[in-house]
């Protein structure tokens, strides 16, 4: 059975809004003051646990235990530091990458307490913990106080000359200016004050986003990953997704390799000689011969259907004439288990050939596993689009207890993923369901292979 929305969704991500722009700086505004309000006391509280542990810990140097106390200050302002940066992200600004905390637990535990005494990056962060983020909490309060009090004064100040005159502002304890020249004054005073405000409230937004984007600005280089660590791990992610392609294209061209071999070919040569037999035969005894090319007929039919069976494999023509769409339909309908299809792409979706290739090969080898494995009654076929990947995901209401094996349908399956940049899960507890879900992105798509993947691992 195939089930499709009404309205297919875009198969592309929606394009990042300007974070800049007046209308989105408006709907941050709370997300920005619930990061900067409670900043100063969190930078003030934070300073003050991290300089009096560090003070105590340098006057205690000459024993040992001070020591231990300097990397355990140590350790708290690298916690410190993990929190700003997880409020930072809450509050809106771009994430900033944290460094690799390297952790050996076969390491002898003294060790491991004195290692970021050898870090520099836990020096960075009692840096910015201990003096940089209370300087800048203070500036970005010191600006918040005077853009709220600007707003508040400009409400409060007409409705207190409305309710009160102008005598609460222009008098004291023993002072008092003469009632024309307040009289004069007060809607001078008055305009101002209500011009003042104005202008902070019309400018919020861009002081909001200023001050936390200043308060990113700065944490960045003490806290996050330094250029050279993240282009350590660009490239070793590269060289991943590389190696899981390249596994991936082993396995289909064995897999390839083994299908020929067992179907097309050995039916090729019972066809060379059943054609061979009835070629001596063909004088003596035609009636014979005519059986024997008969025979030659079907063997030639049953090659010529698993060489298309093969081809699919590669691309289905119905894949490559009408879209995936149309191609998961085919594929619903073919299977010896009924396949619930449930996705929002429309016929017309518009996605990159590579994608739509291997979101085919993973759909149709998913099926195929639990057609064969799972002893499932039903299985449905998800494929959305998510995040600006395709997640296509199928379950089935089999046995469950599927597993990953080297070499196999759901480890190829996983490199395949991996070549294009995505990700690979399963979950398959005894008794069911089995869920495999495969994202694949749909920008950036990296050096994956298009041919098929491997035989699929038994699901129970």
């Amino acid at each position: 059975m195939t089930t499709t929305p009404a309205a297919p969704a875009p198969a592309a991500a929606p394009a990042v809004a300007d974070s800049w722009s007046y209308g989105a700086l408006w709907r941050r505004v709370p997300r920005a003051l619930g990061y900067l309000v409670p900043t100063f006391a969190i930078a003030i509280a934070v300073m003050t646990i991290l300089t009096s542990l560090f003070s105590t810990a340098v006057s205690l140097l000459i024993i040992i235990g001070g020591i231990f106390l300097l990397s355990l200050t140590l350790l708290l302002a690298r916690y410190a530091g993990s929190f700003e940066i997880a409020r930072l992200r809450w509050s809106g600004e771009a994430p900033i990458a944290e460094p690799e905390w390297p952790a050996d637990p076969t390491m002898v535990w003294w060790k491991r307490w004195l290692r970021p005494l050898a870090n520099g990056r836990y020096w960075l962060s009692l840096l910015h913990g201990a003096i940089i983020a209370p300087i800048i909490a203070t500036i970005s309060f010191v600006v918040l106080v005077v853009w709220v009090s600007l707003i508040g004064g400009a409400i409060a100040l007409p409705i207190t000359l409305a309710l009160r005159g102008p005598d609460d502002w222009f008098t004291g304890p023993g002072v008092r200016f003469p009632d024309a020249w307040i009289a004069t004054a007060a809607p001078v005073v008055a305009t101002i004050f209500i011009v003042l405000g104005v202008i902070a409230l019309v400018t919020l937004p861009y002081v909001l986003r200023g001050l936390t984007w200043l308060h990113a600005a700065i944490a960045r280089p003490f806290l996050g990953r330094f250029t050279n660590e993240q282009l350590e791990q660009q490239v070793s992610s590269l060289f991943t997704s590389r190696q899981a392609a390249v596994a991936a294209e082993g396995s289909a061209l064995r897999r390839i390799e083994r299908d020929i071999h067992d179907g097309p070919q050995q039916r090729l040569i019972r066809l060379q000689m059943d054609l061979a037999a009835a070629e001596r035969r063909l004088e003596a005894s035609p009636d014979e011969a005519a059986g024997l090319i008969q025979d030659a007929r079907r063997q030639a039919q049953d090659a010529l259907d698993e060489l298309r069976n093969l081809s699919r494999g590669f691309a289905p023509p119905l894949l490559l004439d009408r879209g995936l769409f149309a191609a998961l339909e085919s594929l619903a309908t073919r299977s010896s288990i009924p396949v619930t299809l449930e996705t929002e792409l429309g016929a017309t979706a518009n996605l990159p050939d590579e994608v739509a290739r291997n979101a085919y090969f993973v759909a149709s080898e998913l099926i195929a596993n639990a057609a064969k494995h799972s002893q499932a009654s039903t299985i449905t076929l998800s494929v959305t689009t998510a995040d600006g990947a395709l997640v296509v995901a199928v379950t089935d209401d089999g046995v469950g207890g599927a597993v990953e094996s080297v070499g196999h349908g759901l480890a190829g399956l996983r490199d395949r993923a991996a070549g294009m940049g995505g990700t690979f899960a399963i979950s398959s507890p005894g008794g069911g369901p089995t869920t495999v879900t495969v994202t694949l992105p749909l920008a950036g798509v990296g050096a994956a292979s298009t041919a098929p993947a491997a035989d699929s691992e038994p699901s129970a």
